[in-house]
Protein backbone atom coordinates (compact mmCIF):
# COMPACT_ATOMS: atom_id res chain seq x y z
CA UNK A 1 0.00 0.00 0.00
CA UNK A 2 1.02 3.28 -0.65
CA UNK A 3 1.21 4.58 2.64
CA UNK A 4 3.81 7.89 2.46
CA UNK A 5 2.93 9.48 -0.66
CA UNK A 6 5.80 12.13 -0.42
CA UNK A 7 8.44 9.70 0.78
CA UNK A 8 7.12 7.34 -2.40
CA UNK A 9 7.26 10.70 -4.86
CA UNK A 10 10.84 10.85 -5.03
CA UNK A 11 10.68 9.72 -8.74
CA UNK A 12 13.50 9.49 -11.09
CA UNK A 13 14.31 12.16 -13.59
CA UNK A 14 17.39 14.00 -12.89
CA UNK A 15 20.56 13.95 -11.89
CA UNK A 16 23.62 11.83 -12.20
CA UNK A 17 21.38 8.83 -12.17
CA UNK A 18 19.84 9.87 -15.39
CA UNK A 19 23.29 10.57 -16.87
CA UNK A 20 24.16 7.04 -16.08
CA UNK A 21 21.03 5.42 -16.60
CA UNK A 22 20.80 6.87 -20.23
CA UNK A 23 24.16 4.91 -20.66
CA UNK A 24 23.43 1.54 -19.21
CA UNK A 25 24.87 -1.74 -20.84
CA UNK A 26 22.47 -4.21 -21.36
CA UNK A 27 25.31 -6.67 -21.75
CA UNK A 28 26.91 -5.71 -18.25
CA UNK A 29 23.56 -6.88 -16.98
CA UNK A 30 23.20 -10.25 -18.37
CA UNK A 31 26.79 -10.48 -17.49
CA UNK A 32 25.99 -10.20 -13.81
CA UNK A 33 22.90 -12.16 -13.83
CA UNK A 34 25.72 -15.29 -15.57
CA UNK A 35 28.27 -14.14 -12.84
CA UNK A 36 25.26 -15.12 -10.22
CA UNK A 37 24.58 -18.46 -11.56
CA UNK A 38 28.20 -19.23 -12.23
CA UNK A 39 28.52 -18.77 -8.68
CA UNK A 40 26.10 -20.56 -7.11
CA UNK A 41 27.96 -23.70 -8.84
CA UNK A 42 31.64 -22.86 -8.39
CA UNK A 43 30.80 -23.12 -3.98
CA UNK A 44 29.05 -26.12 -3.66
CA UNK A 45 29.58 -26.35 0.29
CA UNK A 46 28.37 -22.77 0.48
CA UNK A 47 25.47 -23.53 -1.32
CA UNK A 48 25.05 -27.00 0.71
CA UNK A 49 25.15 -25.05 4.04
CA UNK A 50 22.42 -22.87 3.15
CA UNK A 51 19.92 -24.97 1.92
CA UNK A 52 19.78 -27.14 5.03
CA UNK A 53 19.54 -23.68 7.15
CA UNK A 54 16.66 -22.85 4.34
CA UNK A 55 15.33 -26.60 4.86
CA UNK A 56 15.47 -26.48 8.71
CA UNK A 57 13.50 -22.62 8.50
CA UNK A 58 11.20 -23.87 5.91
CA UNK A 59 10.31 -26.97 8.16
CA UNK A 60 9.93 -24.87 10.99
CA UNK A 61 7.72 -22.44 9.13
CA UNK A 62 5.15 -25.66 8.27
CA UNK A 63 5.20 -26.56 11.62
CA UNK A 64 4.26 -22.98 12.79
CA UNK A 65 7.18 -22.54 15.20
CA UNK A 66 9.11 -20.19 12.82
CA UNK A 67 10.65 -16.84 14.80
CA UNK A 68 10.08 -14.68 11.31
CA UNK A 69 8.19 -11.86 11.67
CA UNK A 70 5.85 -10.66 9.00
CA UNK A 71 5.44 -7.44 10.52
CA UNK A 72 9.02 -6.17 10.38
CA UNK A 73 8.27 -5.95 6.57
CA UNK A 74 5.76 -3.04 5.90
CA UNK A 75 4.39 -4.74 2.52
CA UNK A 76 2.74 -7.76 5.26
CA UNK A 77 0.99 -4.93 7.42
CA UNK A 78 -2.69 -6.29 6.62
CA UNK A 79 -3.50 -8.62 9.92
CA UNK A 80 -4.64 -11.45 8.04
CA UNK A 81 -0.37 -12.01 7.59
CA UNK A 82 -0.44 -12.41 11.16
CA UNK A 83 -3.93 -13.99 11.46
CA UNK A 84 -4.29 -16.39 8.99
CA UNK A 85 -2.43 -19.20 9.52
CA UNK A 86 -1.81 -19.87 5.50
CA UNK A 87 -0.82 -16.24 4.57
CA UNK A 88 1.59 -16.12 7.62
CA UNK A 89 3.15 -18.77 6.27
CA UNK A 90 3.59 -17.44 3.11
CA UNK A 91 5.25 -14.39 4.21
CA UNK A 92 7.47 -16.17 6.64
CA UNK A 93 8.78 -18.39 3.22
CA UNK A 94 9.36 -15.12 1.50
CA UNK A 95 11.31 -13.75 4.01
CA UNK A 96 13.21 -16.98 4.58
CA UNK A 97 13.82 -17.30 1.18
CA UNK A 98 15.48 -13.80 0.75
CA UNK A 99 17.05 -14.41 3.92
CA UNK A 100 18.98 -17.46 2.51
CA UNK A 101 19.51 -15.04 -1.17
CA UNK A 102 21.35 -12.45 1.51
CA UNK A 103 23.23 -15.19 3.33
CA UNK A 104 24.30 -16.58 0.14
CA UNK A 105 25.83 -13.34 -1.26
CA UNK A 106 27.80 -12.70 2.40
CA UNK A 107 29.10 -16.05 1.92
CA UNK A 108 29.81 -15.86 -1.53
CA UNK A 109 33.57 -14.84 -3.28
CA UNK A 110 32.26 -12.40 -5.29
CA UNK A 111 34.67 -9.18 -5.67
CA UNK A 112 33.33 -5.86 -4.53
CA UNK A 113 32.39 -4.37 -8.08
CA UNK A 114 30.21 -7.69 -8.47
CA UNK A 115 28.71 -8.35 -5.09
CA UNK A 116 27.39 -5.10 -5.53
CA UNK A 117 25.83 -5.68 -8.74
CA UNK A 118 24.27 -8.99 -7.24
CA UNK A 119 22.91 -7.33 -4.83
CA UNK A 120 21.25 -4.45 -6.76
CA UNK A 121 19.79 -7.24 -9.15
CA UNK A 122 19.35 -9.54 -6.52
CA UNK A 123 16.87 -6.95 -4.20
CA UNK A 124 15.14 -6.03 -7.58
CA UNK A 125 14.24 -10.07 -8.08
CA UNK A 126 12.83 -9.95 -4.13
CA UNK A 127 10.70 -7.19 -4.80
CA UNK A 128 9.04 -8.69 -7.97
CA UNK A 129 8.76 -12.06 -5.94
CA UNK A 130 7.05 -11.01 -2.97
CA UNK A 131 3.69 -12.62 -2.28
CA UNK A 132 1.85 -9.62 -2.06
CA UNK A 133 2.65 -8.90 -5.86
CA UNK A 134 0.06 -11.30 -6.95
CA UNK A 135 -3.71 -11.40 -6.83
CA UNK A 136 -3.66 -14.46 -4.64
CA UNK A 137 -1.58 -13.96 -2.43
CA UNK A 138 -2.61 -10.69 -1.49
CA UNK A 139 -5.33 -11.20 1.43
CA UNK A 140 -6.30 -7.45 0.75
CA UNK A 141 -7.03 -8.14 -2.25
CA UNK A 142 -8.96 -10.76 -1.89
CA UNK A 143 -11.16 -9.04 0.77
CA UNK A 144 -11.60 -6.36 -1.30
CA UNK A 145 -12.77 -8.24 -4.33
CA UNK A 146 -15.23 -10.08 -1.53
CA UNK A 147 -16.43 -6.87 0.09
CA UNK A 148 -17.06 -4.80 -2.93
CA UNK A 149 -18.67 -7.51 -4.63
CA UNK A 150 -16.45 -7.49 -7.37
CA UNK A 151 -16.33 -3.60 -8.57
CA UNK A 152 -12.65 -3.97 -6.99
CA UNK A 153 -11.91 -5.95 -9.89
CA UNK A 154 -14.18 -3.54 -12.01
CA UNK A 155 -11.57 -1.11 -11.31
CA UNK A 156 -8.46 -2.77 -11.36
CA UNK A 157 -9.41 -3.67 -15.18
CA UNK A 158 -10.24 0.07 -15.60
CA UNK A 159 -6.78 1.21 -13.98
CA UNK A 160 -5.22 -1.28 -16.19
CA UNK A 161 -6.77 0.05 -19.76
CA UNK A 162 -6.31 3.56 -18.58
CA UNK A 163 -2.55 2.88 -18.43
CA UNK A 164 -2.17 0.85 -21.30
CA UNK A 165 -3.73 4.26 -23.26
CA UNK A 166 -2.18 6.85 -21.33
CA UNK A 167 1.34 5.44 -19.14
CA UNK A 168 2.72 3.05 -21.14
CA UNK A 169 1.44 0.30 -19.52
CA UNK A 170 3.02 1.28 -15.91
CA UNK A 171 0.57 1.64 -13.52
CA UNK A 172 0.00 5.64 -12.68
CA UNK A 173 1.55 7.13 -9.53
CA UNK A 174 -1.43 9.59 -9.50
CA UNK A 175 -4.44 10.76 -11.27
CA UNK A 176 -3.52 12.47 -14.22
CA UNK A 177 -6.87 14.60 -13.97
CA UNK A 178 -6.77 15.66 -10.55
CA UNK A 179 -5.22 18.94 -11.02
CA UNK A 180 -5.76 21.88 -14.01
CA UNK A 181 -1.83 23.53 -14.81
CA UNK A 182 -2.32 27.20 -14.50
CA UNK A 183 -5.38 26.91 -11.95
CA UNK A 184 -4.36 24.44 -8.92
CA UNK A 185 -0.89 24.23 -9.87
CA UNK A 186 1.66 26.70 -11.56
CA UNK A 187 -1.09 29.25 -10.05
CA UNK A 188 1.05 32.28 -9.39
CA UNK A 189 0.45 35.46 -11.03
CA UNK A 190 2.45 36.47 -13.50
CA UNK A 191 3.34 36.79 -17.51
CA UNK A 192 6.00 35.05 -20.34
CA UNK A 193 7.88 38.20 -21.07
CA UNK A 194 10.21 36.69 -23.41
CA UNK A 195 9.71 33.89 -25.20
CA UNK A 196 11.92 31.85 -28.31
CA UNK A 197 11.86 27.93 -29.69
CA UNK A 198 13.90 27.02 -27.00
CA UNK A 199 12.35 28.57 -23.74
CA UNK A 200 9.36 31.06 -22.26
CA UNK A 201 10.74 33.44 -19.81
CA UNK A 202 8.35 34.38 -16.77
CA UNK A 203 8.18 36.99 -14.41
CA UNK A 204 5.98 36.85 -11.38
CA UNK A 205 3.64 39.58 -9.87
CA UNK A 206 5.27 41.32 -6.58
CA UNK A 207 2.29 40.23 -3.58
CA UNK A 208 4.02 42.80 -1.02
CA UNK A 209 4.43 46.14 -1.16
CA UNK A 210 8.22 46.51 -0.87
CA UNK A 211 10.76 44.06 -2.89
CA UNK A 212 14.26 43.67 -3.39
CA UNK A 213 16.32 45.36 -5.72
CA UNK A 214 18.71 42.29 -7.56
CA UNK A 215 15.74 39.88 -9.38
CA UNK A 216 16.23 35.91 -9.19
CA UNK A 217 16.10 33.47 -11.96
CA UNK A 218 14.86 30.09 -11.49
CA UNK A 219 16.21 27.29 -13.31
CA UNK A 220 14.76 24.00 -13.23
CA UNK A 221 15.93 20.86 -14.85
CA UNK A 222 15.04 20.31 -18.60
CA UNK A 223 13.92 16.85 -17.74
CA UNK A 224 10.67 18.12 -15.94
CA UNK A 225 8.20 20.95 -15.78
CA UNK A 226 9.45 23.76 -14.21
CA UNK A 227 6.33 24.25 -11.74
CA UNK A 228 8.31 21.86 -8.89
CA UNK A 229 8.90 25.25 -7.44
CA UNK A 230 4.80 25.96 -7.93
CA UNK A 231 3.08 23.73 -7.05
CA UNK A 232 -0.05 24.11 -4.73
CA UNK A 233 -0.17 27.40 -3.43
CA UNK A 234 0.82 25.45 0.40
CA UNK A 235 3.69 23.90 -0.98
CA UNK A 236 4.94 26.54 -3.70
CA UNK A 237 8.49 27.93 -3.45
CA UNK A 238 7.46 30.85 -5.58
CA UNK A 239 5.40 32.02 -3.10
CA UNK A 240 7.39 32.05 -0.33
CA UNK A 241 9.57 34.19 -2.50
CA UNK A 242 7.28 36.40 -3.27
CA UNK A 243 6.41 37.02 0.30
CA UNK A 244 9.71 37.91 1.09
CA UNK A 245 9.84 40.67 -1.33
CA UNK A 246 12.29 38.32 -3.78
CA UNK A 247 11.40 39.79 -7.77
CA UNK A 248 10.92 35.87 -9.42
CA UNK A 249 11.49 34.85 -12.67
CA UNK A 250 11.42 31.70 -14.23
CA UNK A 251 12.78 29.87 -16.31
CA UNK A 252 9.85 27.01 -18.79
CA UNK A 253 11.79 24.93 -21.16
CA UNK A 254 10.06 24.02 -24.47
CA UNK A 255 9.88 20.28 -24.88
CA UNK A 256 11.91 19.13 -27.30
CA UNK A 257 10.81 17.01 -30.33
CA UNK A 258 12.88 15.08 -33.28
CA UNK A 259 13.35 18.36 -35.09
CA UNK A 260 15.04 19.74 -31.66
CA UNK A 261 18.01 16.79 -31.56
CA UNK A 262 20.71 19.49 -32.34
CA UNK A 263 19.96 21.25 -28.78
CA UNK A 264 22.84 20.72 -26.65
CA UNK A 265 24.04 21.89 -23.17
CA UNK A 266 25.38 25.12 -25.04
CA UNK A 267 22.43 25.47 -26.48
CA UNK A 268 20.47 25.67 -22.93
CA UNK A 269 23.40 27.88 -21.48
CA UNK A 270 23.06 30.32 -23.95
CA UNK A 271 19.22 30.34 -23.46
CA UNK A 272 20.02 31.18 -19.95
CA UNK A 273 22.72 33.91 -20.82
CA UNK A 274 20.20 35.65 -22.93
CA UNK A 275 17.33 35.39 -19.99
CA UNK A 276 19.87 36.90 -17.54
CA UNK A 277 20.41 39.82 -19.99
CA UNK A 278 16.63 40.29 -20.29
CA UNK A 279 16.12 40.13 -16.33
CA UNK A 280 18.57 43.36 -16.42
CA UNK A 281 16.89 45.24 -19.00
CA UNK A 282 13.43 44.89 -17.16
CA UNK A 283 14.92 45.38 -13.72
CA UNK A 284 17.82 48.01 -14.23
CA UNK A 285 19.95 46.02 -11.28
CA UNK A 286 23.57 45.23 -12.79
CA UNK A 287 23.48 41.73 -11.54
CA UNK A 288 21.26 38.57 -11.18
CA UNK A 289 20.71 36.07 -7.97
CA UNK A 290 20.69 32.64 -9.89
CA UNK A 291 19.09 29.40 -8.93
CA UNK A 292 20.03 26.01 -10.91
CA UNK A 293 17.86 23.17 -9.92
CA UNK A 294 19.21 19.34 -10.09
CA UNK A 295 20.23 19.30 -13.84
CA UNK A 296 19.12 22.57 -14.22
CA UNK A 297 22.21 23.33 -12.22
CA UNK A 298 24.70 21.81 -14.46
CA UNK A 299 23.79 24.63 -17.01
CA UNK A 300 23.88 27.60 -14.61
CA UNK A 301 27.20 26.59 -13.25
CA UNK A 302 30.29 28.53 -14.18
CA UNK A 303 28.32 29.49 -17.79
CA UNK A 304 29.14 33.19 -17.62
CA UNK A 305 32.52 32.72 -15.61
CA UNK A 306 33.85 31.06 -19.08
CA UNK A 307 32.68 34.09 -20.95
CA UNK A 308 34.16 36.58 -18.22
CA UNK A 309 30.85 38.59 -17.57
CA UNK A 310 30.38 39.55 -14.27
CA UNK A 311 26.69 39.70 -13.93
CA UNK A 312 25.89 36.94 -11.32
CA UNK A 313 25.35 38.18 -8.04
CA UNK A 314 24.54 34.83 -5.80
CA UNK A 315 24.59 31.22 -7.27
CA UNK A 316 21.96 28.39 -5.59
CA UNK A 317 22.50 25.18 -6.85
CA UNK A 318 19.91 22.84 -4.91
CA UNK A 319 20.37 18.46 -5.29
CA UNK A 320 22.61 18.88 -7.89
CA UNK A 321 25.73 16.83 -8.90
CA UNK A 322 28.65 18.34 -10.71
CA UNK A 323 31.81 15.99 -9.81
CA UNK A 324 30.42 12.81 -11.01
CA UNK A 325 31.72 9.74 -9.63
CA UNK A 326 29.75 6.72 -11.33
CA UNK A 327 29.03 5.23 -7.55
CA UNK A 328 26.68 7.57 -6.82
CA UNK A 329 24.24 5.72 -8.74
CA UNK A 330 23.50 2.08 -8.69
CA UNK A 331 23.32 2.45 -12.77
CA UNK A 332 26.56 3.38 -12.22
CA UNK A 333 27.48 -0.75 -11.99
CA UNK A 334 26.04 -1.42 -15.07
CA UNK A 335 27.57 1.15 -17.50
CA UNK A 336 30.60 1.36 -19.44
CA UNK A 337 33.21 3.12 -22.14
CA UNK A 338 31.17 0.99 -24.75
CA UNK A 339 27.44 1.48 -23.32
CA UNK A 340 28.34 5.05 -23.52
CA UNK A 341 28.90 5.38 -27.62
CA UNK A 342 26.24 3.04 -27.91
CA UNK A 343 23.88 4.99 -26.69
CA UNK A 344 25.24 8.35 -28.10
CA UNK A 345 24.56 6.36 -31.57
CA UNK A 346 21.68 5.29 -30.82
CA UNK A 347 19.73 8.87 -29.62
CA UNK A 348 21.65 10.35 -32.16
CA UNK A 349 20.26 8.23 -34.67
CA UNK A 350 16.89 8.47 -33.38
CA UNK A 351 17.12 12.16 -32.38
CA UNK A 352 15.31 12.30 -29.16
CA UNK A 353 15.22 10.57 -25.68
CA UNK A 354 11.17 10.39 -25.49
CA UNK A 355 8.82 9.89 -22.15
CA UNK A 356 8.67 6.19 -21.78
CA UNK A 357 12.69 5.49 -21.66
CA UNK A 358 13.49 8.33 -19.20
CA UNK A 359 10.46 6.50 -17.38
CA UNK A 360 11.50 3.36 -17.50
CA UNK A 361 14.85 3.74 -16.95
CA UNK A 362 13.52 5.54 -13.74
CA UNK A 363 11.10 3.38 -12.27
CA UNK A 364 13.53 0.37 -12.46
CA UNK A 365 15.94 1.95 -10.34
CA UNK A 366 12.90 1.34 -7.28
CA UNK A 367 10.89 -0.85 -8.53
CA UNK A 368 9.22 -1.22 -5.30
CA UNK A 369 8.41 2.16 -4.60
CA UNK A 370 8.04 3.51 -7.86
CA UNK A 371 6.17 0.01 -9.95
CA UNK A 372 5.19 -2.72 -7.40
CA UNK A 373 3.40 -0.18 -4.76
CA UNK A 374 1.49 1.13 -7.04
CA UNK A 375 0.75 -2.20 -9.01
CA UNK A 376 -1.22 -3.79 -5.92
CA UNK A 377 -3.18 -0.43 -5.20
CA UNK A 378 -4.22 0.00 -8.50
CA UNK A 379 -4.02 -3.39 -10.33
CA UNK A 380 -5.02 -5.84 -7.37
CA UNK A 381 -7.13 -3.73 -4.69
CA UNK A 382 -8.44 -1.10 -7.11
CA UNK A 383 -7.89 1.85 -5.77
CA UNK A 384 -8.22 5.18 -7.95
CA UNK A 385 -4.71 6.56 -8.50
CA UNK A 386 -3.64 9.28 -5.53
CA UNK A 387 -4.64 13.01 -5.79
CA UNK A 388 -1.10 14.70 -4.59
CA UNK A 389 0.36 17.45 -6.74
CA UNK A 390 4.00 16.44 -6.36
CA UNK A 391 2.90 12.67 -7.99
CA UNK A 392 0.90 14.61 -10.44
CA UNK A 393 3.78 16.85 -11.09
CA UNK A 394 6.21 13.61 -11.38
CA UNK A 395 4.12 11.97 -14.20
CA UNK A 396 4.44 15.35 -16.39
CA UNK A 397 7.24 13.71 -17.89
CA UNK A 398 9.44 15.54 -20.96
CA UNK A 399 11.82 14.55 -23.37
CA UNK A 400 15.74 15.02 -23.91
CA UNK A 401 17.46 16.29 -26.92
CA UNK A 402 20.29 14.31 -28.55
CA UNK A 403 22.50 17.19 -28.33
CA UNK A 404 21.91 17.68 -24.66
CA UNK A 405 21.97 13.48 -23.68
CA UNK A 406 24.94 13.29 -25.43
CA UNK A 407 26.49 15.75 -23.34
CA UNK A 408 24.85 14.59 -19.94
CA UNK A 409 26.35 11.01 -21.02
CA UNK A 410 29.91 12.66 -21.43
CA UNK A 411 29.36 14.72 -18.51
CA UNK A 412 28.72 11.51 -15.84
CA UNK A 413 31.27 9.28 -17.59
CA UNK A 414 34.28 12.13 -18.01
CA UNK A 415 33.68 13.68 -15.08
CA UNK A 416 34.64 16.88 -17.44
CA UNK A 417 32.61 20.04 -15.23
CA UNK A 418 34.95 18.68 -12.07
CA UNK A 419 37.97 18.13 -13.82
CA UNK A 420 38.23 21.67 -16.28
CA UNK A 421 37.56 19.60 -19.29
CA UNK A 422 34.08 21.06 -20.25
CA UNK A 423 34.28 24.10 -23.06
CA UNK A 424 31.19 25.81 -23.46
CA UNK A 425 30.95 27.93 -26.92
CA UNK A 426 34.79 27.25 -26.91
CA UNK A 427 35.28 28.64 -23.57
CA UNK A 428 36.90 26.12 -21.06
CA UNK A 429 34.47 26.28 -17.55
CA UNK A 430 36.81 26.60 -14.42
CA UNK A 431 34.87 26.50 -11.46
CA UNK A 432 37.05 27.46 -8.97
CA UNK A 433 37.46 30.96 -10.67
CA UNK A 434 33.78 31.71 -9.37
CA UNK A 435 34.01 34.98 -7.11
CA UNK A 436 30.25 35.14 -6.05
CA UNK A 437 28.52 33.40 -3.39
CA UNK A 438 26.74 30.08 -3.82
CA UNK A 439 24.35 28.60 -1.51
CA UNK A 440 24.60 24.42 -1.93
CA UNK A 441 21.62 22.54 -0.62
CA UNK A 442 20.99 18.40 -1.17
CA UNK A 443 18.79 15.98 0.84
CA UNK A 444 19.80 12.97 3.07
CA UNK A 445 17.67 10.77 1.48
CA UNK A 446 17.75 11.32 -2.03
CA UNK A 447 18.55 8.33 -3.95
CA UNK A 448 18.74 10.87 -7.26
CA UNK A 449 21.45 12.90 -6.34
CA UNK A 450 22.40 11.59 -3.08
CA UNK A 451 23.91 14.34 -0.77
CA UNK A 452 27.77 13.10 -0.80
CA UNK A 453 28.00 13.36 -4.17
CA UNK A 454 26.43 17.07 -3.82
CA UNK A 455 28.62 17.97 -1.27
CA UNK A 456 31.70 17.52 -3.34
CA UNK A 457 30.64 20.47 -5.24
CA UNK A 458 31.91 22.83 -1.78
CA UNK A 459 35.63 21.32 -2.90
CA UNK A 460 35.02 22.92 -6.82
CA UNK A 461 33.52 26.31 -6.29
CA UNK A 462 35.65 29.64 -5.73
CA UNK A 463 33.66 32.23 -3.70
CA UNK A 464 32.32 31.85 -0.53
CA UNK A 465 30.05 28.42 -0.31
CA UNK A 466 27.42 27.26 1.99
CA UNK A 467 26.58 24.16 2.45
CA UNK A 468 23.19 22.71 3.91
CA UNK A 469 21.83 19.07 4.34
CA UNK A 470 18.09 18.68 4.91
CA UNK A 471 16.35 15.17 6.19
CA UNK A 472 14.32 15.49 2.71
CA UNK A 473 14.31 13.57 -0.65
CA UNK A 474 15.40 14.71 -3.83
CA UNK A 475 11.83 16.25 -4.79
CA UNK A 476 10.45 17.22 -1.01
CA UNK A 477 13.07 19.67 -0.74
CA UNK A 478 11.19 22.06 -3.37
CA UNK A 479 7.78 21.43 -2.72
CA UNK A 480 7.37 19.88 0.71
CA UNK A 481 4.77 22.04 3.35
CA UNK A 482 6.34 23.35 6.37
CA UNK A 483 5.94 20.26 9.11
CA UNK A 484 7.10 19.57 12.57
CA UNK A 485 9.93 17.07 11.37
CA UNK A 486 11.62 18.80 9.11
CA UNK A 487 15.21 19.88 10.01
CA UNK A 488 19.06 20.80 8.89
CA UNK A 489 22.34 20.30 9.26
CA UNK A 490 25.34 22.98 9.00
CA UNK A 491 28.74 23.03 10.11
CA UNK A 492 31.55 25.57 10.58
CA UNK A 493 33.84 24.56 8.10
CA UNK A 494 33.60 22.46 4.49
CA UNK A 495 36.34 19.92 4.55
CA UNK A 496 36.99 17.52 1.58
CA UNK A 497 36.06 14.43 3.21
CA UNK A 498 31.90 14.60 3.60
CA UNK A 499 32.02 12.31 6.76
CA UNK A 500 34.84 14.65 8.58
CA UNK A 501 31.65 17.47 7.66
CA UNK A 502 29.15 15.08 9.47
CA UNK A 503 30.95 15.24 12.91
CA UNK A 504 30.88 18.66 12.82
CA UNK A 505 27.35 19.32 11.88
CA UNK A 506 24.88 21.15 13.84
CA UNK A 507 21.06 20.23 13.74
CA UNK A 508 18.50 22.71 13.47
CA UNK A 509 14.58 22.12 13.42
CA UNK A 510 12.75 23.97 10.95
CA UNK A 511 12.80 24.38 7.54
CA UNK A 512 16.38 25.15 5.14
CA UNK A 513 14.10 27.43 3.77
CA UNK A 514 13.76 29.40 5.80
CA UNK A 515 17.65 29.82 6.37
CA UNK A 516 18.22 30.13 2.45
CA UNK A 517 15.68 32.50 2.10
CA UNK A 518 17.44 34.85 4.73
CA UNK A 519 20.28 34.24 2.58
CA UNK A 520 19.04 35.36 -0.26
CA UNK A 521 17.79 38.34 1.04
CA UNK A 522 21.27 39.22 2.22
CA UNK A 523 22.11 39.39 -1.41
CA UNK A 524 19.32 40.63 -2.71
CA UNK A 525 19.97 44.36 -2.24
CA UNK A 526 17.79 47.05 -0.52
CA UNK A 527 14.00 47.67 -1.07
CA UNK A 528 11.60 49.87 -3.24
CA UNK A 529 8.53 50.22 -4.64
CA UNK A 530 7.89 47.53 -7.51
CA UNK A 531 6.87 48.61 -10.70
CA UNK A 532 3.20 48.56 -11.57
CA UNK A 533 3.51 46.85 -14.41
CA UNK A 534 5.40 43.61 -15.29
CA UNK A 535 7.82 43.57 -18.27
CA UNK A 536 8.83 46.62 -19.95
CA UNK A 537 8.82 48.59 -23.40
CA UNK A 538 11.10 46.12 -24.89
CA UNK A 539 9.60 43.07 -23.44
CA UNK A 540 5.63 43.65 -22.89
CA UNK A 541 3.52 40.28 -21.11
CA UNK A 542 2.76 38.22 -24.33
CA UNK A 543 0.93 35.45 -22.06
CA UNK A 544 -0.48 35.02 -18.71
CA UNK A 545 1.58 32.49 -16.49
CA UNK A 546 2.61 29.41 -16.41
CA UNK A 547 2.77 29.99 -20.44
CA UNK A 548 2.36 28.20 -23.48
CA UNK A 549 5.58 25.90 -23.00
CA UNK A 550 3.99 23.75 -19.98
CA UNK A 551 0.97 22.80 -21.46
CA UNK A 552 2.49 21.08 -24.80
CA UNK A 553 2.94 17.39 -24.89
Amino acid sequence: MVDSIDELSDRRNEGVALNLAMGIDRDEVLIAAKELVEQLTTQPAVLFQIGQHFASETAAILMGVSSLDPSTDPRFADPAWQENRFFKRVAQYYMAWGAALDEWLDKSELEAFNDKRARFLLGILKDLAAPVNSFAGNPQALKNLFDSRGQSLVSSIRNIIDDQQHNYGYPAVADRNAYIIGKDVAASKGAVVYRDELLELIQYEPIVSQVHATPFLYVFSQVNRFYLGDLTPDRSLFQELLNAGIPVYAVSWRNPTVENRAWDLHTYAEGIIHCIEILRAISGAPKVNLMGLCAGGITTAGLLQARGEDVVNSHSLFVNILDNHTEDSDFGLFVSETSIQTQKARVQAKGIFDEKEVFEMFAWLTPEASVMAFFRDNYLLGKPPPVHPLLFWSMDYTRVPAGLQCDYLDLAWENKLATKQLKLGGQAIDLSKITYDTYIMAGSTDHITPWRGCYRTTQLLGGKVDFVLTNQNHTQTISNKPNKHMKYWMAPSLPADSDEWIQQAVVYQGSWREHWIDWLKQHSGALSTPAADLGSDAYPPLDLAPGRYVLER
